[in-house]
């Protein structure tokens, strides 16, 4: 028998049913010429009295009708709609124009799906497509219904490929250029992500961040360094060098029009073969260096304490001192780079006493313990400090005074390499750009949970990145306006998140309006306002109801409103209009005072009427009432 329904209401049963009384089962005959007693039963549901039944799966089949009537066309509708990420998310994607080319790319009800898993992966700060429908049941979305999470499996796998990637990319990289992306420092990060799927043909050994001894997938990502918006990616296999994908990457933008003023890299594509390719191509370059490099050794031993608090050395005004000079960069290759040593006067303090206070804690924890005749454990990470030794019966607790202290000395420097002699303020300032791409690449691994590669086939892994890249463009872009307003991303992503339509009785939504002056403030940003929100719960209503609507979303119209800056509006003047600013004093030929009169000698008026003055008329309402007796009588 099909699902019965035990959790909803009981429902008489349809005219020409029976009831089974071996077992309660109501059954219906087909219908047809066959005799009756020769057609075939189907059962409809259960018993529950000789006129009552609980439906099952055929009788909503077979009595679409009076499952209508008796339950409804469908589930009901949330009570409350999620509407504010939905109307910011809108308004980003048509001021950034990410909207209409992911709806060329994909078509409108695929890009639609990747839209909504974007605001998802922000919501949720995860990639896991089984947690979607129960996350965004009550959002809106760009699509008219949620999909499950087995469809949303589906459609990775096979709904959209990465031809449809590689247009959406190539749009995307043709728009920036449009917005002005067309020369510039670009800052390069990558990752490698356990990958143990045998089905993924871009799993291979490679430098598993996870250091294990396993598959891994690589994807590489790069930002425009001046404002830290995404601007492309590449996922490849990870037993590709570092070197070859920095390669395609230089050449994906090189085919746009996008031309490379330098690259930022942080240490972990400090490799011979990189330094080696920059140098093959050209492009001037930034890297931090490993702390096991040869170069940064050399530095370390020759200018640390040339450099060490010493202000001639100064790189700003917040601690940084700095050296550059001409070294080889490998120990076994002689190319050589300007390497720039720097000691951050105010980090390297709180590190030194940061791993200070960490070995007196942990040898007290020890003397404690062999206090109570317990023989303790030293603590892996600081075994090259402490040691314990036994004399007899005696256990104690000693130290290696010389590791503890070079550690100590080390700690805030750091070398940078770059192609030319820019000097450690100038390449500080670069180096720094990449600011920018670790909060993008913050974003896309903690984020939005793409730190690990949950999916098993080749399209799913591809497909995956590509949305998780287009929720990085977005939320991109509520931190870079978050921050120019002064708030915190998360919490302005909650605050916009409470923004809500309400089911009325009559079964449509409605705006409630109780926006936060900073949600607004946000969201005017992106030329969305309060009324637009109305104008949301309309289109709402209307996939409820209507039918004929359709699945591209328009951003609401309205009089474009005027970005507010904090504080007082000033006053606008027309200066043709009111002249020339007055000076200081009276202005020439003005009525002078009774004061400067008297001092110049002309006579100041005396109290009462001047001679010769009449009094004004007064009306009739105000004269006397002898008067007004006269004047009646004439």
């Amino acid at each position: 028998m099909a699902h019965i329904y035990w959790e909803l209401k009981e429902i008489p049963q349809p005219a020409g049913s029976y009831i089974n009384k071996s077992d309660g089962r109501v059954f219906v005959f087909s219908s047809g010429d066959t005799p009756v007693r020769k057609s075939k039963r189907k059962v409809i549901g259960h018993a529950t009295s000789e006129t009552m039944m609980h439906p099952n799966d055929t009788f909503k089949y077979l009595f679409p009708n009076l499952w209508n009537e008796h339950y409804g066309s469908g589930k009901l509708p949330e009570h409350i709609l999620h509407s504010g990420l939905y109307g910011l998310t809108l308004g980003i994607g048509y001021e950034t124009g990410l909207y209409p080319i992911v709806q060329g790319a994909y078509g409108p009800l695929y890009g639609n799906i990747l839209m909504d898993y974007a605001m998802y992966s922000i919501l949720e700060r995860s990639d896991v497509s089984l947690l979607f429908p129960d996350r965004m049941a009550q959002q809106v979305l760009f699509s008219k219904h949620y999909p499950s999470d087995s469809w949303l499996s589906d459609f990775f796998l096979g709904k959209i490929n990465e031809n449809d990637n590689a247009a959406f990319r190539s749009q995307w990289l043709d728009e920036c250029k449009k917005r002005g992306v067309t020369k510039a420092w670009i800052s390069i990060d990558g990752s490698n992500n356990n990958c143990d799927s045998v089905s993924c043909t871009m799993a291979e050994k490679g430098h598993a961040k996870s250091r294990e001894n396993t598959n891994i997938v690589s994807y590489m990502y790069a930002v425009n360094a001046e404002d830290g918006r995404p601007i492309t990616y590449t996922v490849y296999n990870g037993g590709k060098v570092d070197s070859k994908a920095i390669q395609k990457m230089a050449a994906i933008l090189a085919s746009h029009g996008i031309e490379i003023v330098g690259i930022i890299l942080d240490r972990g594509f400090c490799t011979y073969g990189v330094f080696e390719l920059l140098d093959s191509l050209g492009y001037p370059y930034v890297v931090m260096l490993q702390a096991d490099t040869f170069a940064h050794s050399q530095m370390v031993a020759q200018h640390s304490e040339t450099i060490r608090w010493r202000v001639p050395y100064a790189v700003g005004e917040k601690g940084l001192f700095g050296i550059s000079e001409k070294k080889r960069l490998f120990h076994g290759h002689m190319e050589e780079a300007f390497v720039n040593l720097f000691f951050d006067a105010s980090n390297g303090s709180q590190r030194s006493l940061a791993l200070i206070a960490k070995i007196l804690k942990a040898t007290k924890v020890l003397k404690a313990e062999i206090q109570k005749g317990k023989r303790p454990v030293v603590p892996q990470a600081l075994a090259k400090y402490i040691s314990l030794r036994q004399e007899g019966d005696t256990l104690s607790v000693e130290h290696d005074y010389a590791k503890w202290q070079k550690d100590v000395d080390l700690k805030g420097f750091c070398s940078i390499a770059s192609s030319e002699d820019f000097g450690p303020e100038e390449v500080d300032r670069i180096y720094h750009l990449r600011d920018a791409s670790e909060s993008q690449y913050s974003i896309l691994k903690t984020q939005l949970g793409y730190d690990v590669t949950r999916v098993h086939s080749t399209p799913s892994i591809q497909n995956k990145f590509c949305a998780c890249f287009i929720a990085a463009i977005i939320r991109g872009e509520i931190m870079n306006a978050c921050k120019g307003l002064g708030y915190a991303t998360n919490q302005m992503i909650r605050e916009v998140d409470r923004i809500e339509l309400l089911l009325l009785p009559n079964g449509t939504y409605a705006a409630i309006h109780d926006e936060s002056a900073r949600a607004k403030e946000l969201l005017a940003l992106y030329d969305i306002i309060p009324s637009d929100f109305d104008s949301i719960a309309t289109e709402v209503n209307n996939r409820l109801v209507g039918s004929m609507h359709s699945q591209v979303r328009e951003k609401p119209s309205h009089e474009k409103q005027g970005s507010r800056k904090k504080g007082r509006p000033t006053k606008a003047k027309d200066k043709a209009a009111t002249g020339p600013k007055r000076g200081p004093g009276r202005p020439k030929g003005s009525v002078k005072n009774n004061e400067t009169a008297l001092q110049e000698g002309k006579v100041q008026r005396k109290p009462g009427r001047p001679k010769g003055s009449k009094n004004k008329v007064k009306s009739d309402a105000l004269t006397s009432p002898d008067k007004w007796e006269k004047d009646s009588l004439k």
